[in-house]
């Protein structure tokens, strides 16, 4: 009755409805029990996959997530996630209060990549004769888990701050700009490792290293100047025209086509022009009324849906699957929390705060799930080991506001954003005062 191209569209058509509708229900099922409704997203994309649709329903799983359609999801995954990227780095824009709080998210952050680097790598090391793939080198696979169990999601911890209107408070700016610097660390890491998996050899990596080098650099020097003038427009008239629209999209697409090419993936593309554009107040609030929704709520779900096909749960019972799951877990969980107590004991914080910030900075959520999937897409690992670390991905996020939540009760919150709206206007009393001298 229907050509093959008919029967794609109508399948594609019903995975995208499924999927829809299911990230909907688990989130809002989410933020019921307390949790970011980015957690019941991902629980929703392994429901959808063999572990329980799969199981359940063979024929229908197998009708709307057949082989035909998962290239065609994965297509509009990546796309979306470079949208999402490009937005989530157009809304880097944190500074610091003092000197001491400058220091601090960059002490936070290396010592949370560095200590979950060498610990996750330990532990892959040891885990490698049972889960490293034939042909990967063992550097790589050790490199790659660390990576991967390195990461902090700077989008989540952002929008839980920013949920709780946190994000203007000493404790938040901090947790935010640790997570950024993260991310980049994050980001830098798996270029060098889609650098070496493409070359096969340390010292050709360069052929990917450079050119990514190269675009990151044209980036910042071309972006603000092409883009900085209809921002302000925008901005001046409260609308983003159709021309501006459009060159934004392009741009994310020819960025994603360019580090796809090279082979540091379009997230990265998407992420750096964010970032590049210049940093005019109000801009990114346009922009998200635009696009932000449509990327949240259909193109994310794809990608958590895509993450949750490609995990099977259905041996997570097995003795060994358990015990190389408690030790990437305790390789992440652990030296994450640590690492973070440490340097804020330091800095002469509260054990209540220390243990906060802790749990935010363990968040993974939705950065895990796009390392992994590029991991698993180069073939550095495979679906077994895959299905481990999206359940630390989940495991991770999900403890995140329930430690947050130990120290910072309401009461506590709001003292902490009257403590930052009292050290602004005592900051800014002096300059007024010279004003109105003036």
């Amino acid at each position: 009755m229907h050509d093959p191209k008919m029967h794609l569209l109508l399948a594609v058509t019903a995975a995208l409805c499924v999927i829809v509708l299911a990230a909907q229900i688990c989130g809002r099922i989410a933020l019921r029990i307390g949790q970011p409704a980015v957690v019941g997203e991902m629980v929703s994309g392994i429901l959808l996959g063999p572990t329980l649709l799969g199981a359940l329903a063979p024929g229908f799983s197998g009708y709307v997530f057949s082989a035909a359609t998962k290239p065609t999801l994965y297509v509009i995954a990546m796309f979306g996630l470079s949208l999402y990227m490009f937005l989530i780095g157009l809304e880097h824009e944190h500074h610091a209060e003092s000197h001491k709080d400058a220091l601090l998210p960059v002490v936070l952050s290396v010592s949370g990549v560095l200590v979950p680097l060498l610990a996750g790598g330990a532990a892959a090391y040891w885990l490698a004769d049972s889960y490293r793939p034939s042909g990967v080198g063992l550097p790589l696979f050790v490199l790659f888990v660390g990576g991967a169990l390195s990461l902090t999601a700077f989008p989540m911890l952002a929008r839980a701050l920013q949920e709780r209107e946190m994000i203007r408070t000493r404790f938040g700016g901090i947790a935010v700009r640790a997570a950024a610097i993260d991310d980049a660390a994050a980001w830098c890491i798996l270029a060098l490792v889609s650098a070496l998996y493409l070359h096969d050899d340390w010292t050709q990596a360069w052929r990917t290293i450079v050119p990514a080098v190269l675009f990151v650099g044209a980036a910042f020097v071309v972006l603000p100047k092409v883009f900085r003038a209809p921002m302000e427009e925008a901005v001046r008239t409260g609308r983003i025209g159709d021309g501006v629209f459009v060159a934004l999209l392009a741009l994310v697409l020819a960025a994603g086509w360019f580090t796809d090419y090279i082979g540091i993936y379009s997230v990265f593309g998407g992420f750096i022009c964010g970032m590049a554009l210049p940093r005019v107040p109000g801009f990114s609030e346009l922009l998200n009324a635009r696009l932000l929704q449509v990327v949240r709520c259909l193109f994310l779900p794809v990608f958590f849906a895509f993450s949750g096909l490609n995990t099977d749960l259905s041996g997570a019972l097995q003795s060994s699957y358990l015990w190389a799951l408690g030790v990437l877990f305790a390789a992440a969980f652990v030296s994450k929390s640590v690492a973070s107590l440490i340097v804020l004991r330091s800095f002469r914080w509260g054990w209540g705060e220390s243990v906060a910030m802790g749990g935010l900075m363990n968040a993974r959520g939705l950065m895990i799930l796009i390392f992994i999937n590029i991991g698993l897409a180069m073939g550095v690992i495979e679906k077994q080991l895959f299905s481990i670390l999206v359940l630390i991905a989940l495991a991770t996020t999900a403890l995140a506001m329930p430690l947050y939540r130990i120290h910072f009760t309401p009461e506590r919150e709001e003292a902490a954003r009257q403590g930052w709206r009292g050290g602004r206007q005592d900051r800014t009393e002096p300059s007024l005062l010279l004003e109105k001298a003036a």
